[in-house]
């Protein structure tokens, strides 16, 4: 599969990246809601491991199942997987549906330390992740549902990339994740940008946030809110 089709966008990742992160999820999200993709946003307890931590970048999807057997097979697969990562050549948001697992943790210390090796800025994880310790020190991205020390050997491992993937939902039970998706996530939560939308969203966003902004500063000038409520519409 060429996969690389998957990431181009028309603009370059890393300006791409550099954009969406100046923004916020919560004007990402109102613009998807104005196109027609109000369905989004990630499930509620998805949050960053630090309070501050946001990431911004393309998907590369991972699908886990459990694995109480400890498939090596499976297990050493993973060699392959930040391979494929790598040769894709663009920064990336390693994105991992854990089927659902509430038992351990599917991305610590090691899975970023090849992640960064092989291109990736941040994860997004929908389950658990441990040594969360390192993450912080390394001021390394994560957004999951929980924090274990229980490790997945034996219990959970990789079974397939690159392909769709469903993550839980804030409004629906999940929400499709395809390669070449756009993540988003801050304090707030994370916000799931269909490939087709990326550019268009950001230029969209990026013109709320400036009517805000010159909204915000004529409500802090303590102008007559009516006026200013009348003149740029819903905020």
């Amino acid at each position: 599969m060429d996969w690389k089709q998957n990431y181009e966008y028309g603009i370059p990742v890393p300006e791409l990246i550099k954009r969406y992160k100046e923004l916020y999820t919560g004007a990402v999200y109102d613009v998807l809601d104005h196109m027609g993709y109000p369905n989004q946003a990630l499930a509620n307890g998805l949050k960053p491991v630090r309070q501050d931590m946001t990431l911004a970048g393309p998907a590369f999807t991972i699908k886990g199942i459990p694995d109480i057997k400890g498939d090596e097979d499976l297990r050493t697969r993973r060699i392959h997987l930040f391979n494929d990562m790598r040769s894709i050549g663009c920064p990336l948001i390693d994105t991992r549906d854990c089927s659902m697992d509430t038992q351990a943790a599917h991305y610590g210390e090691m899975n970023a330390v090849l992640g960064k090796a092989s291109g990736v800025v941040g994860a997004v994880v929908d389950g658990g992740c441990r040594d969360t310790g390192f993450l912080v020190r390394d001021n390394f991205p994560v957004f999951c549902q929980y924090q274990t020390p229980v490790e997945a050997y034996m219990r959970w491992s990789y079974y397939d990339w690159q392909m769709p993937i469903a993550l839980r939902g804030a409004l629906t039970s999940v929400v499709p994740v395809h390669p070449g998706d756009f993540l988003f996530g801050d304090l707030d939560g994370v916000v799931v940008i269909p490939r087709k939308l990326v550019v268009e969203v950001l230029e969209k966003t990026e013109a709320l946030v400036q009517v805000e902004n010159q909204a915000r500063a004529e409500f802090a000038s303590g102008a007559d809110p009516v006026e200013i409520y009348k003149k740029y519409g819903k905020l």
